[in-house]
């Protein structure tokens, strides 16, 4: 595992500081493809895997969800403060990859596998894998979002660590959207239960292997080493720092809105397309549709960002988000509504493509002004509340998406009435939206870039005071000559 190398860097933040390896940059991101593989194939094929393969009714469905995830989202917070206090000898975060990534990959196999037993076995079997695969789903992404701060303090860096980010969010995105269906299928041979658990287990090697990868090339950077008879912060104090931070509770409020507008949308998005336009393939085809205009976003991410901020531009985002969503309840269940459908799903994925390497460069910015203000550092307590909204967004958009099919009538596996078929659509379209319009809150956040950066330079020169009581040595002009030959080096 990587070895914690604290590194002072008292120049510049965006200026003369170093910039990060692209091995480092690439261990950072990496992990994005499978946990977003993940999460989305639990938000918009596991309810269709259990009532249409587990044969598991909907509301027994609906309330595994609701329970299991309430749980998880409550455990979130407690395993950040946990991991915050915690410091192995090869590092504070790193480790985290390997011994989360592990457990998790294998749990999602199983979770995607029908076991030969009968229907309350099969029940059974569900809750204890669902339970296992949901808690560590909740708290996978975790330290990868708290390491952030200590890798990096250039505003630049992590814009580009959200760009790659988003890539990688893209990549695991694609692969759910667009070839779960005709992969089960292939790998399946005529048997799609059995074809989810062969992809599955292959998801669950790959999982592991980026997580091993990832322990090994991130080292960590901006952490102080607290004296020894230094007690940690109790866990209310740390509730308190974060919740005093009004920057953090906007990104909270914005982060379960859009959360739990998604997770709605995607949980009964393929019965939609199923049921409405009578086209299940549907689901990778709008999967490509929405992928070159949210890359042409992110790509050209950087001069929008410039040109209007960070704030502004997820801002824009959530705007034509709001405006968009209705649209679905007018069109109609052929061709002219089908080619409706895409033109939406395009302007909003290029808008949102603009925004998305922002919105990953606020929560950072967020975690250094706490530390700023309190003085505590609380990367992983304050990343951990990313897991607890994004699990309990999924908790509620899950159950209703579940129990809201059993409201409208829907029976799998028939032609569904014409009002089922109008509750899809007020289910896709108008309810996400609605939910949707709690992220403008997005506007207040004022935390400007220059203010980040005073605050960067602040937290860098505080920490090589620290870490010069504790006895370390802070970077020498020899050190930063020998880190810029390392980078010259690996540009060739």
């Amino acid at each position: 595992m990587a070895s914690n190398g604290v590194v002072q860097h008292s120049s510049d933040v965006d200026g003369e500081q170093p910039k990060m390896k692209r091995s480092e940059k690439l261990g950072l991101v990496l992990g994005n493809a499978p946990n977003t593989f993940h999460y989305q194939i639990i938000q918009m094929y596991l309810l269709f895997f259990y009532t249409d393969f587990m044969k598991i009714s909907p509301a027994i469905v609906a309330t595994l969800f609701l329970v299991v995830r309430i749980f998880d989202a409550l455990l979130a917070p407690l395993f950040g403060a946990m991991v915050d206090r915690i410091k192995t000898p090869w590092g504070k975060y790193t480790p985290w990859f390997v011994i989360l990534g592990v457990p998790f990959a294998i749990s999602g196999w199983l979770t995607f596998t029908v076991p030969d037993l009968s229907d309350t076995g099969k029940l059974i079997y569900a809750v204890v894998t669902y339970t296992i695969y949901s808690t560590f789903a909740s708290i996978i992404t975790i330290p990868s979002n708290a390491v952030i701060p200590t890798v990096t303090k250039r505003i630049d860096e992590r814009i580009a660590i959200g760009q790659l980010s988003f890539l990688f969010i893209l990549i695991g995105a694609l692969i759910v959207q667009v070839g779960i269906v005709p992969l089960y299928k292939a790998l399946g041979e005529g048997d799609d239960a059995k074809g989810f658990s062969i992809l599955m287990l292959v998801a669950a090697v790959i999982t592991i292997v980026i997580s091993i990868y990832q322990s090994i090339k991130i080292k960590e950077r901006y952490v102080v080493t607290a004296p020894k008879d230094q007690k940690s912060p109790s866990f209310m104090k740390m509730l308190s720092a974060t919740f005093t931070n009004k920057y953090a509770v906007i990104l909270y409020i914005y982060l379960f809105a859009n959360a739990l507008s998604s997770g709605l949308r995607s949980g009964v998005q393929i019965h939609f397309y199923k049921y409405f336009f009578n086209n299940e393939s549907l689901m990778s085809i709008m999967g490509i549709v929405v992928l070159i205009p949210t890359l042409i976003g992110v790509a050209f991410s950087q001069r929008v960002i410039r040109r209007f901020g960070l704030k502004n531009t997820v801002l824009a985002g959530v705007i034509v988000n709001l405006v968009l969503c209705p649209v679905i309840l007018f069109i109609p269940a052929n061709n002219t509504g089908l080619m409706i459908q895409i033109a939406v799903s395009v302007l909003g994925s290029l808008i949102g493509g603009f925004g998305s390497p922002a919105q990953m460069a606020l929560m950072p910015a967020a975690i250094d002004y706490t530390e700023w203000k309190s003085g505590l550092n609380l990367n992983a307590f304050m990343s951990s509340f990313n897991g607890f909204i994004q699990t309990f967004a999924t908790a509620i958009s899950g159950a209703i998406a579940a129990g809201a099919l059993s409201v409208i009538g829907y029976v799998p596996g028939i032609e569904q009435s014409s009002s089922t078929l109008f509750g899809l659509r007020i289910l896709v379209g108008v309810l996400p939206g609605v939910i949707g319009a709690l992220a403008i809150c997005i506007a207040w956040f004022d935390l400007t870039e220059e203010k980040q950066r005073k605050i960067s330079s602040e937290l860098i020169e505080r920490r090589n005071q620290a870490n010069a009581k504790a006895g370390r040595i802070e970077i020498t002009e020899e050190n930063m000559i020998e880190e810029k030959d390392n980078l010259d080096q690996e540009k060739k």
